[in-house]
């Protein structure tokens, strides 16, 4: 008998390959030519910025550089700080077993630790402690029966798949372009030596056509004053900012990401009206990374027979993964973070980063249990008639968080992510500092899973002995775990032939014990 397969093709993702490495880069700086001699380092800290990423047979490489910023004290003047910028280059590799160019590849590196040897007055040498995570998603295209067409009365059997992946990527930059007045209650300036940017209320919205996101770009930024080396200030900025990336809104669409980054490009002091450089004429870089995820159905004939007919089929077994549930939970909290020294002034802070680290995860009756600890840094300057102190205050607190999740199991791989947002100074004294935050938290609950396609099906007549091995009549107990299909094809009849002989209306209202009658099919 001649069959006609119609089938469908479908993309499955595989499971994320990840691995971790941490790694060492260090370089010997030297001052620049017209900077005077250095004698001791007041503070020291880097950015990295990856500008390539490469994929070969089982490597990924990447090449980027550290962005290095120096504060220093010179020779014979202990309270006027100077600055120093520098770059150490990074060209490096990971080994993951498998990994292609045609894998997506999620690429993250941060800087775990940095140190210092000055090795002379016009030279330093400097070490980059680096943690590198890469992950590696790969695809494998495959095809699924979705209706079987035959000249016999084929029974088929119908199975419904859903399938939650990433659907597409997109990028984009915008850029910000301002210029910044310093108030005229603070000293004109003399020299930039730093500046932190980041991200402040930031929003994201879904609309039918687009995403839209807007926020505050925060610039703190430390100089010294014109004609006083010996005068360090702060001066702090808030730069608005929107964007949008187009992006039409399927129905079939489960979960959107928008994850925002701020870069300077450049940053330069210019005169105001009256000729007194108050001006910092700046430039911003906005990327913002959006991503969404889609569900996508499938209805595919996962088993087949033919009354009076042997079935020969070919099948196959693909493993895959499948985003199983997303969900993110943002929760504002405060931190009491105690001075290590009494200042007779209270400090004004520069810059604070609080880096989260997720060291446990505890699933328990619906809820994942996030555990681990916030590492805070904070910069201050403390200004005394005597000198100018840059300090960085270090301190760890635990965090613990609860997500409501969908059920975990042996097959379920679970991804946490914790950011920390919009981070001010609540209120302080001499002695302590309250800092205020939003704990972002985002799990992934990945599934692996296993389908069974059928890939060929094949249709031969019964011989008359295999035909009479079949009961003509069969009264039957229903056993736990029986269905209408099982039965139809054991006993050579159809699903909807035991309905009509025993007045069932619904294919799956078998209850366990109850008795039916079964007939043989025996014309076709």
């Amino acid at each position: 008998m001649s069959v006609e397969l119609i089938k469908k093709p479908i993309t499955l993702d595989e499971m994320t390959k990840r691995e971790s490495v941490q790694i060492i880069k260090e370089r010997d700086l030297i001052v620049p030519d017209g900077k005077p001699d250095l004698q001791s380092i007041v503070q020291l800290d880097g950015q990295v910025c990856i500008d390539q990423i490469d994929v070969s047979q089982d490597r990924v490489m990447y090449r980027g550089r550290i962005n290095v910023c120096i504060l220093y004290r010179s020779m014979g003047n202990s309270k006027c700080i100077h600055t120093m910028k520098n770059t150490i280059p990074i060209e490096d590799f990971v080994i993951i077993d498998g990994v292609n160019k045609d894998q997506r590849i999620d690429f993250d590196c941060k800087i775990e630790h940095m140190s210092y040897n000055v090795l002379n007055e016009r030279k330093v040498n400097v070490k980059a402690i680096m943690s590198v995570g890469v992950a590696a998603t790969g695809c494998k295209d495959t095809t699924v029966i979705t209706d079987v067409h035959a000249e016999g009365p084929i029974e088929t059997k119908e199975e419904e798949i859903e399938i939650v992946s990433l659907y597409t990527e997109k990028e984009d930059k915008i850029i910000v372009k301002e210029d910044l007045t310093v108030p005229s209650s603070k000293p004109c300036i003399g020299e930039i030596l730093k500046s932190v940017v980041n991200i402040q209320d930031e929003q994201i919205k879904r609309t039918e056509s687009e995403l839209k996101y807007n926020g505050m770009i925060e610039v703190v930024t430390m100089y010294k004053a014109v004609g006083d080396d010996d005068n360090v200030d702060i001066v702090t900025h808030r730069v608005p900012f929107e964007g949008s990336v187009e992006s039409p809104q399927e129905d079939d669409e489960m979960y959107i990401d928008c994850h925002l980054d701020v870069e300077t490009s450049y940053m330069q002091v210019t005169p105001d009206y009256d000729g007194e450089d108050r001006i910092i004429e700046c430039e911003f870089v906005i990327t913002a990374k959006y991503s969404n995820y889609n569900k996508s159905t499938y209805d595919t004939i996962s088993d087949v027979y033919c009354p009076g007919k042997k079935v020969k089929t070919k099948e196959k077994q693909l493993d895959y993964m499948n985003l199983k549930d997303k969900k993110y939970v943002c929760i504002p909290k405060k931190e009491a973070i105690d001075m290590e020294e009494d200042f007779a002034e209270a400090p004004e802070v520069f810059s604070i980063e609080i880096k989260p680290t997720v060291e446990d995860k505890e699933y328990n009756d619906g809820m994942l249990n996030l555990n681990g600890i916030l590492e805070i840094k904070i910069v201050y300057l403390c200004k005394t008639p005597d000198s100018n102190e840059i300090q960085t205050i270090i301190n760890v607190v635990p965090f613990n968080q609860e997500v409501e999740v969908a059920k975990i199991d042996g097959k379920t791989v679970v991804n946490p992510c914790v950011e920390v947002k919009d981070v001010s100074v609540y209120a302080q004294t001499k002695k302590e500092i309250v800092l205020e935050y939003l704990l972002d938290c985002m799990v992934e609950l990945y599934e692996e899973a296993n389908l069974n396609i059928l890939e060929e099906i094949e249709l031969e007549d019964m011989t008359k002995e295999e035909m009479d091995a079949y009961p003509s009549m069969t009264v039957y107990q229903v056993k736990k775990g029986d269905d209408l299909w099982g039965l139809a094809k054991r006993y050579n009849t159809t699903v909807k032939d035991i309905q009509d002989l025993n007045d069932i209306e619904m294919p799956d209202s078998l209850r366990e014990g109850q008795k039916i009658i079964i007939l043989k099919k025996v014309q076709f």
